[in-house]
C-alpha cells in the first residue's frame, strides 16, 4: 500500500512538473508540449513517462515577414490535467495517512 501511494505522488508530481514547463514555455516558439502517460507499474502502483508531442504548432509570419511555427502549449489541457494531479496528489497522502493510522493501532492493540 505504501509503495502504490508513494508512485501515485511521484506520478502527480511528473505531471504537474511537465504542466509547469508547458506553461512556462507557452510562447515559445517551436516549443512541443509535453504529456504524461500513466501506466501500471509490474508490481503494481503507477508509472509515469513523459512524451513530448510530435504535432506541429500553427504556423504564423511577423510584420516582417518571418515565419515561426508556435507552439502547442494548450493552457485550458494543462489546466485540467494540474487539477488532476492535485486530486491524485490528495488521494495518494491520504491513502499514506490512512496507512499510518492502521499501523498504529495495530501497535497500540498488540502493547
Amino acid at each position: 500500500m505504501i509503495s502504490s501511494s508513494l508512485s501515485g505522488i511521484r506520478a502527480a508530481v511528473t505531471m504537474i512538473e511537465a504542466s509547469a514547463n508547458n506553461t512556462a514555455n507557452a510562447n515559445t516558439n517551436g516549443y512541443k508540449k509535453k504529456t504524461v502517460a500513466l501506466n501500471e507499474g509490474e508490481k503494481g502502483g503507477v508509472v509515469a513517462s513523459v512524451k513530448t508531442s510530435s504535432s506541429p504548432g500553427i504556423s504564423y509570419t511577423d510584420t516582417y515577414g518571418n515565419a515561426f511555427e508556435a507552439s502547442t502549449v494548450d493552457y485550458a489541457f494543462d489546466a485540467v490535467n494540474r487539477m488532476t494531479a492535485k486530486h491524485m496528489l490528495s488521494a495518494n497522502i491520504a491513502a499514506l495517512k490512512t496507512v499510518d493510522e492502521m499501523e498504529r493501532s495495530v501497535i497500540d492493540i498488540l502493547a
